[in-house]
């Protein structure tokens, strides 16, 4: 119980009845602990507070057994956040590989509800705490003393990367708080984090100010309005207490809308009049509220288009359009992938030589990445686990490659302009299941000289030029292609 003294533990809990056993638990074991009950307030809390422990439901907002844990984005904030926190992730989901889903996230222990006991509680955060340690003596056998990369983080001081000019539109924003922005882009762009930096630049000037961060395309019509602008107590069946709702919180700092073009009509209606003067009612009420707040709001969609076709209202479209950004898919910034991986590693503590973070840049350079900087992240999470759990050394031959980090259609090809059937991508499929099973030596060996051969000839201009490229006859050269089927 000693390692629990003077720690200050989150949770995060939405079940009244969890919420109740918990308060009762942790003020036998500490008095220094927050409960929050969803996950944007979670959000909120581990971006503006310090904790040493976190206990996370994994179902906050969801229903266990049925829908994608949303406490595993809580978990995974938290990592990204507070590198040094140590988790505990808990559920009554069924599911038996629940448990292996929170340890992706980056929980360092699981336990099953309902919690009764300040024993197996204590028990769990000391075993997460042994796990958490254990993993990091395993990666400092792994490091070197400095980092090649460590200049990363000086160039990008505040753990994200942008170019310089989306630097200075995130510093006009932090500045003029009057004026909106859309954040146009693909999923996984950053389009969040370019919100949350406009946030924390805020806060440095004015001090602590609220961030609400709303999904609108995660929210029901029905609900909408409830969860925007509130509702009185008894206003609708399932309203037992009055809420004040995401646009009256984010009074005096910043309301982000994610996927705005999902948001109906009505309420896009009345999200306009509170843009407009600032007054907005509450479900149920006919009382006038007032709300000042910065709106910075994200879409995949194109909202003229929107708007065009009677989707999206035009006077919103208008009164949102204070600047306008662009946020390019991580396949038309690649130039960004070496700092990416760098910010990655060093927040976990990783330091690779020299040589194997450039070889890790350049195969990761090589996909096509259809959710972009979020799946990198995802893959290089799971390139950890997987050489913790079986014990391989942090290596880039070890990382997993997956169907999304390839174009659709296809695979990607080494270099990412063979414009031929070559996947470099399946070389490394083809190696680790040669690692893992037996497989014949003859067919390997004729599918990475296919790749080797129908690389050199797309970056030669004659076949001539292709053979000396790899130090071979010319006759050798043709022979072996056929041989291949290349020719």
């Amino acid at each position: 119980m000693a390692f629990l003294n003077d720690r200050k533990i989150l949770v995060v809990e939405d079940d009244q009845y969890e919420i109740t056993n918990i308060k009762k638990i942790l003020g036998q074991i500490s008095g220094n602990f927050r409960i929050v009950e969803t996950v944007s307030q979670a959000f909120d809390a581990l971006s503006r507070e310090a904790f040493d422990l976190l206990l996370s439901d994994l179902h906050i907002e969801t229903k266990a057994g049925f829908e994608r844990p949303d406490g595993l984005k809580v978990i995974a904030f938290a990592r990204q956040q507070q590198p040094n926190l140590v988790i505990v992730a808990n559920s009554s989901d069924p599911r038996s590989d629940i448990w292996n889903e929170a340890l992706a996230a980056g929980a360092q222990h699981f336990i099953r509800k309902p919690l009764t006991k300040a024993d197996e509680l204590i028990i769990a955060f000391n075993l997460a705490k042994e796990r958490k340690t254990l993993i990091s003596s395993k990666n400092e056998k792994r490091t070197v003393r400095k980092s090649s990369y460590a200049h990363y983080l000086e160039q990008y001081p505040e753990g994200v990367v942008f170019d310089r000019l989306d630097m200075q539109r995130a510093q006009g924003l932090a500045k003029k708080h009057s004026i909106p922005a859309v954040l146009f882009g693909e999923t996984g762009t950053g389009k969040e984090e370019f919100a949350r930096l406009v946030h924390r630049l805020r806060i440095r000037q004015e001090g602590e100010i609220p961030f609400i961060a709303v999904n609108c395309a995660t929210i029901t019509e029905g609900l909408a309005e409830s969860l925007l602008f509130g509702h009185r107590k008894g206003s609708f069946t399932g309203a037992h207490e009055t809420t004040t709702g995401y646009i009256a919180e984010a009074d005096a700092g910043i309301l982000f809308l994610d996927e705005i073009h999902a948001l109906d009509l009505k309420i896009q209606q009345k999200l306009l009049r509170a843009l407009n003067d600032g007054t907005f009612n509450r479900l149920g009420e006919t009382r006038t509220y007032t709300s000042r707040f910065q709106l910075i709001c994200a879409t995949t969609k194109d909202l003229d288009d929107e708007a065009e076709a009677g989707r999206f209202l035009l006077d919103l479209r208008g009164r949102i359009s204070g600047i306008d950004i662009q946020m390019k898919p991580l396949r038309e910034r690649k130039e960004h992938i070496p700092a990416l991986s760098a910010l990655f590693l060093i927040k976990r503590g990783i330091h690779l030589e020299a040589d194997h973070f450039e070889l890790l840049c350049r195969r990761l350079s090589e996909y096509y990445w259809r959710t972009n900087i979020r799946q990198l992240i995802k893959v290089l999470d799971a390139w950890l686990i997987r050489c913790d759990f079986e014990d391989l050394s942090l290596h880039p031959d070890h990382l997993p490659i997956i169907k999304g980090m390839t174009a659709p259609g296809g695979d990607v090809t080494r270099r990412g302009e063979t414009g031929n059937n070559c996947s470099a991508a399946d070389i490394h499929r083809l190696i680790d299941r040669a690692i893992a099973d037996d497989i014949n030596l003859e067919i390997c060996i004729a599918e990475v000289e296919k790749v080797v051969i129908e690389a050199a000839v797309s970056r030669h201009k004659t076949l001539g030029a292709a053979a000396d490229a790899l130090g071979m006859a010319r006759s050798t050269f043709d022979a072996r292609r056929k041989k291949l089927g290349l020719l």
